[in-house]
């Protein structure tokens, strides 16, 4: 008997499929977050470490974001997804190895994060652009509310199950449920089928006259040059602080174990989901991309609070600054899909992607040096005062575009 209405998103096989491969793909990346800051820990590093762990995570990424998102439009994202998932399944199951047999060092986990960050840079353009090809553009706003929702529920449901995993059964535990999650998502990913047809794929031009194309289309849009600047900022603003200070923080100056520290990570994930269904309701003249500004600045007004070394304070504001992350999240990933023609969506969001990812390595390793050199809550000020001055610079420079009001 099918208990969901006929033209729910989840009564459709092939959304389905994707939602709960990748939904359990991310909250096993929940568990690899919290695992990884205990094993670094475990191995005597400190923030320094947490940096350059973070760091080797997202820089490899960054450099092939870009040839992510011309495979993206010269083949199918639904390989790409499923293959970039068996592939971090291999490094996963190989740094576990390492760990059961006590042969692992810096270098080597450095290494495995360098090719598992690799990978990442085909998955998420992949990741990105695949909902078009899933669902009607009438349940684009619904489809990416679920969809962006996913990459929240690693942080509220992998990080607390992580803290008690890791707690009772150790760091290894959290690593191989990461693994077993990333075989999982490759598994049914293959199942997934390609039901709509959005634009025939690049095939005859050069990769790199791919990627000028892929700039040029961002180029050209004013709109979008803004929210990548400001989006950019945001990620230096805040990544790092959140990365690298909170789990410093947290456990020097709150006193923690690793369950609590679990709860902690988890209270923006949740506000992050809660956001992402709030914006699924709001009607379409309040999803708007000054709305998403607007956000951005709310978020940082909230982020001060996380300097006062209370756990329930740093808990709610974490949670509030979530519920504004997601709600200009799904407002965001809307507006590009919609706006950007089909056959340059994967290199559009790669562009995207390589905006959003390409402060963070200055964030991690700035906050890294920071937190070593002045009290851990001024680094949660800054970075409140650096996300509100973002916001308000994106609605300075910001004008709407023809195509925008069309949508809208």
């Amino acid at each position: 008997m099918n208990v969901l209405p006929k033209n729910h998103l989840l009564s459709d096989r092939n959304f389905s499929y994707f939602f709960f491969g990748q939904s359990f793909s991310t909250i096993g990346d929940g568990f690899q977050q919290l695992a990884l800051i205990y094993l670094i820990f475990d191995l005597g590093g400190g923030a320094s470490e947490l940096a350059l762990s973070q760091f080797f995570l997202i820089f490899p990424r960054i450099l092939v974001l870009l040839l992510g998102g011309v495979a993206v439009d010269r083949l199918n994202p639904k390989q790409i997804i499923w293959i970039s998932d068996l592939f971090r399944f291999v490094v996963m199951t190989l740094l576990i190895l390492f760990l059961l047999f006590g042969s692992l060092s810096f270098q080597l986990l450095y290494v495995f994060l360098i090719l598992s960050s690799i990978a990442s840079g085909f998955f998420y353009p992949a990741f990105n652009a695949v909902v078009p090809s899933l669902v009607e553009e009438k349940n684009l706003d619904q489809a990416n509310a679920w969809v962006q929702s996913i990459s929240q529920m690693a942080i509220f449901i992998g990080p607390p199950l992580a803290g008690l995993l890791v707690s009772n059964f150790g760091i290894t535990a959290g690593f191989i449920v990461n693994a077993l999650s990333y075989f999982v998502a490759a598994i049914t990913g293959l199942t997934v089928q390609m039901s709509r047809v959005v634009s025939d794929k690049i095939k005859s031009s050069s990769i790199w006259r791919d990627i000028q194309e892929g700039f040029r289309q961002v180029w050209k849009e004013q709109w979008l040059k803004v929210v990548l600047v400001v989006d950019m900022l945001g990620g230096l603003a805040v990544v790092g602080p959140l990365q690298i200070t909170l789990p410093v923080y947290s456990e020097r100056t709150l006193d923690i174990d690793p369950a609590q520290m679990g709860f902690i990570v988890a209270a923006f994930g949740i506000g992050s989901t809660l956001g992402m269904i709030i914006a699924a309701k709001l009607k379409a003249e309040l999803k708007t991309i000054r709305s998403f500004f607007l956000f951005e600045i709310m978020q940082g007004m909230m982020l001060f609070f996380v300097a006062i070394p209370s756990l329930w304070m740093v808990i709610v504001a974490l949670a509030i600054v979530g519920v504004f992350n997601g709600i200009s999240s799904v407002i965001i990933i809307s507006r590009i899909q919609s706006l950007v023609p089909r056959n340059r969506l994967g290199r559009t969001m790669s562009i995207v992607s390589l905006a959003s990812f390409g402060a963070v390595p200055i964030s991690q390793l700035l906050t890294g040096w920071l937190s070593n050199v002045i009290p851990l809550p001024v680094v949660f000020i800054i970075a409140s005062i650096l996300l509100i001055l973002s916001g308000l610079m994106g609605m300075m420079f910001y004008t709407k575009s023809k195509s925008e009001s069309a949508v809208m």
